[in-house]
């Protein structure tokens, strides 16, 4: 019978085992490594980080993997013979492939008591740290540079205020006046972050794979190299030749600013659901939506706007002061942003300095938004049947929600309510958006509101390892400059 090792037991500090015995040991096929990450600069960081240590140490990178919380894990299949090394996500796949994760390093808030019994002899860590790519550091021994810890812990966090940067220099890029600025590292990093096309998997990996030191000017050199590789003009008089990544970055943030704010002028506030109602929902559906709306204390972000938390808020404090609301100095307390089945909440300012948090029925005071989507999902469980196959559709190993104080997530909300009731045949999407409004806003709004739009359960489903490139398939870039592909190095 195979020993199994578990990491907690073998030695005290998490660092990655270098011996290839213990790997031989443990099946794996040597010192042979698949690489997961998170889709975002810290996960970028962290990756890079990582991936010099394994190459100094003598291991040899044969797969990378990207993790987003709205696929989860559900379309990513894990190789036994590989040593798994998952890092800066939230989530354990929560199935048996959790025996398949060989090193796992994650810094979103702490393990709860039931999770800690299930992992207590698995190599998981989570630190409590700003960001994962300084839990690394601290794990592998890394010297910390507090530039780069600077940079990762504004973005990751959304500091911004901390760091004296503008929620502005968001949305905008401009090199001359960066450079100006004695925060010129940090105002690049904030505006360069927001042009990371997470869709885009052959780069972020072709990047983590070529960059070799974790410096944001170096991500963004590298980014800049590979992006047109990756990136095809399909139409006009430059098809067939690759995308600028600025050009094509500020194209894409333009797209999003316009069908964020959407075609009116002045936006409304609105305080009462029946004046919602009239304007959106005449006859008890939500049937189009005209860029964010203001539903008191949230401002909604409907799907397929492009925009993430960060860039309404940017673009929604930039209407406020532009006095673009109906109401003086309107001001929300969150931002609720959907992204096809997956919802994220965040705080408009830090959620500590909040005045006068909503309190749910219960008592209990909203004043951590992960921990609010966490308990919201675990009540949609208990009340009405969410994950009962007998009732539902069985979603348990695919819906996931947590997050941190300022930020809280559920994603993959699929199926429709079988349970009876008012609720019945109703998209489960529907109800927690339903139901995030009017905990939050001060509105009461009725939890059995539709939204058009195309059902969950009929939207294409992504092919497996959609996200993961063996390394025959990750381009390499040569001292040079010169773009290699696998063959020719």
């Amino acid at each position: 019978m195979k020993k199994i090792y578990r990491l907690n037991e073998e030695f005290a500090s998490p660092r990655i085992p270098v011996a290839e015995k213990y790997w031989l040991d443990r099946g794996k096929l040597g010192k042979v490594v698949a690489l997961y990450t998170h889709d975002d600069m810290d996960g970028i960081f962290s990756a890079i980080e990582v991936k010099k240590y394994l190459l100094d140490k003598g291991f040899e990178i044969k797969k990378y993997g990207i993790l987003n919380y709205s696929e989860g894990w559900r379309y990513t299949t894990l190789d036994p013979g590989m040593i798994n090394i998952v890092l800066d996500f939230a989530n354990m796949p929560g199935d048996d492939r959790d025996d398949l994760i060989d090193y796992y390093l994650d810094h979103h808030g702490l393990f709860s008591e039931e999770e800690l019994e299930r992992y207590k002899k698995s190599p998981v860590q989570k630190k409590k740290t700003g960001s994962a790519y300084e839990a690394i550091c601290d794990a592998l021994g890394v010297r910390k540079d507090e530039m780069i810890l600077s940079v990762i812990d504004m973005i990751d966090s959304a500091k911004y205020k901390d760091y004296g940067i503008s929620w502005q220099r968001l949305l905008d890029f401009n090199i001359r006046d960066m450079l100006a600025s004695p925060q010129r590292r940090l105002e690049f990093a904030a505006a360069f972050n927001q042009f990371l096309k997470r869709s885009d998997t052959q780069t972020l990996i072709e990047v983590i794979h070529n960059t070799r030191d974790c410096s944001i000017f170096a991500i963004f050199q590298m980014m800049k190299r590979l992006y047109p590789e990756n990136n095809i003009h399909t139409s006009g008089s430059r098809r067939g030749q690759g995308k600028d990544f600025i050009e094509d970055s500020l194209e894409r943030q333009a797209i999003m600013k316009a069908r964020t704010r959407g075609s009116t002028g002045v936006k409304k506030v609105y305080t009462d659901y029946r004046d919602f109602r009239r304007d959106w929902a005449p006859d008890g559906t939500v049937t189009r939506m005209d860029g964010y709306q203001a539903i008191g204390n949230v401002v909604f972000i409907p799907s397929g706007t492009w925009a993430n938390t960060l860039k309404a808020r940017s673009i929604i404090q930039k209407d406020s002061t532009e006095s673009r609301f109906d109401l003086e100095n309107y001001a929300p307390k969150f931002i609720l942003i959907q992204y096809g089945a997956t919802l994220q909440v965040c705080a408009y300012n830090k959620i500590e300095e909040t005045e006068d948090l909503p309190v749910l029925k219960n008592g209990q005071r909203v004043d951590n938004l992960g921990k609010y989507m966490t308990d919201l999902l675990k009540n949609f469980q208990k009340v009405l049947g969410y994950y009962d196959p007998d009732t539902s559709t069985g979603q348990d190993e695919i819906t996931v929600s947590g997050g941190h104080g300022g930020i809280g997530t559920i994603s993959n909300i699929f199926g429709r309510c079988k349970g009876g009731g008012p609720y019945n045949g109703m998209k489960w999407l529907d109800l927690f958006k339903n139901k995030i409004i009017s905990d939050l806003s001060g509105v009461t709004f009725d939890l059995g509101l539709i939204w058009s739009g195309e059902d969950s359960k009929n939207l294409r489903e992504p092919e497996m390892d959609n996200k993961v490139r063996n390394i025959e398939d990750v381009k390499r870039v040569s001292p040079e400059g010169r773009i290699l592909r696998y063959g020719e190095f």
